[in-house]
């Protein structure tokens, strides 16, 4: 079956409990907590007959990121199609498929397409990190304590704390360009075959700038996962308030305190550009560092006008969406004249750009302030006097990145297919390297 939209929060609840129902012997849901709005969180869990690993696999863990939603819908047919295929994973799955159905609901009304960026931008929503479940785990050192998790994030921590996985996949996804992959650092085998599935399905691998820019680089487009621990200690090292970077730890990292997973996680794009792979010079001949340089004036100007048109507006009507664009802005104001410094000081950005960094670094700015104002725009009141120049800039911001882009829509079933081959490998590794673990 050809899958040509997202899954909505409801869709996805119902889509759990209908396999439940059908499969008695086989598959449980349970709730295991509340979002701050009231929804229930469930956990599906889908049993082989025996098993030595425990599977957790996190979907929407960032609520513009429904790609996720739809890959555990499609893994749980898949495992249920076949039981004996099932069994011969020796594995006990756990699935949340929705953590946070408040931002998701936010989202619901691109997820049926037109898949467009502007269509994306006038119906995207994203917290700040200091909402976001998969980031605000407790996190301590050096005097520096976060410990206020969400209530989604308890619920993750409760599921966590008894299940213990021996393998954790939290799907995510980029907007633009190439595939990457955040993978645990013994897994060496894995890194091949991840970006193996990316070349069969047609997607180029993103091959530009690194999200992190601390993560190790175990093989093209897969990196170590980044820790709270790297960030407050890059914070400490621009001398910036580690708050602005450092809202919390990872899934991974709590997970760690009992369990040593193979951990995987997914970055897949909505939409594709031949660019993103493509390691040649720079026709102009410029260096990362001039590169980087332009996008910094570039962004600061962005800001500025997005930031204008905000204090024009302010105070918005109370709303998660304007929680969300004060948190971005307050974020932004500090970091860019530090950026600059590495810039200037460190070597390795003198040699030429290649134009997979190139792409990366100007379309990364383009889609970031489309987001921004986006966001904007929906949290204005219906009649206020700014909202025809908030309009106007979005045409035109979304046009400039129509004209600088040669995106492409990638078929759903294509990014479905790269999620649950990345699981189904994680959890093979696991069963190749740590044959032992978990018996039950």
């Amino acid at each position: 079956m050809t899958i040509t939209a997202f899954p909505t929060v409801d869709e996805i609840a119902a889509f759990a409990t209908r396999l439940a129902q059908e499969h008695p012997d086989r598959v449980t849901v349970r709730e295991i907590g509340r979002s701050r709005a009231g929804t229930a969180l469930q956990l599906l869990t889908v049993k082989a007959s025996r098993s030595r690993h425990r599977v957790l696999v996190i979907g929407q863990p960032h609520p513009n990121e429904p790609i996720g939603m739809a890959t555990i819908m499609a893994l749980c047919e898949r495992l249920l199609a076949d039981t004996a295929a099932l069994d011969a994973t020796e594995a006990e799955w756990h699935f949340v498929p929705c953590a946070d159905p408040d931002g998701t609901r936010l989202n619901e009304g691109w997820f049926r397409g037109p898949f467009t960026r502007e269509h994306y931008a006038r119906n995207y929503f994203r917290p700040g990190p200091e909402a976001q479940v998969e980031w605000t785990f407790p996190f301590h050192t050096d005097g520096y304590d976060v410990d206020a998790p969400l209530p989604e994030t308890r619920a993750l921590m409760a599921v966590i704390d008894e299940i213990r996985p021996t393998v954790l996949a939290s799907l995510h996804n980029s907007e633009m360009g190439g595939a990457y992959f955040y993978a645990t650092d013994d897994a060496e085998p894995l890194y091949a075959q991840l970006t193996d599935l990316c070349r069969e399905q047609g997607i180029p691998l993103h091959l530009g700038e690194p999200e992190f820019p601390l993560s190790t680089v175990f093989a093209p487009a897969v990196y170590s996962v980044p820790t709270a621990q790297q960030m407050y200690e890059l914070a400490v090292a621009m001398g910036i308030d580690p708050s602005a970077f450092v809202s919390g730890a990872s899934s991974l990292d709590y997970t760690r305190q009992y369990t040593d997973p193979v951990g995987v996680v997914i970055e897949v794009p909505y939409w594709t550009d031949p660019r993103a792979d493509d390691t040649s010079e720079d026709p102009q001949g410029r260096s990362r560092r001039e590169v980087i340089l332009r996008d910094l004036e570039r962004q600061d100007a962005s800001m500025a006008r997005i930031r204008e048109l905000y204090d024009a507006t302010a105070p918005l009507p109370a709303s998660l969406i304007a929680d969300a664009l004060e948190s971005f802005l307050r974020l932004d104001s500090g970091g860019s004249e530090e950026r600059r410094q590495e810039v200037d000081v460190d070597p390795d950005y003198a040699r030429t750009a290649t134009v997979a960094e190139v792409f990366s670094i100007t379309d990364e700015h383009s889609s970031w302030r489309l987001r921004l104002l986006g966001m904007l725009g929906r949290a204005l009141p219906t009649d206020s006097a700014l909202a025809s120049d908030v309009e106007q800039l979005l045409q035109q911001w979304s046009d400039e990145a129509q004209a600088e882009s040669r995106a492409e829509a990638i078929p759903i079933d294509n990014l479905v297919a790269v999620q649950m081959g990345a699981i189904l490998a994680a959890v093979a590794h696991a069963g190749a390297t740590r044959p032992g673990a978990g018996a039950t």
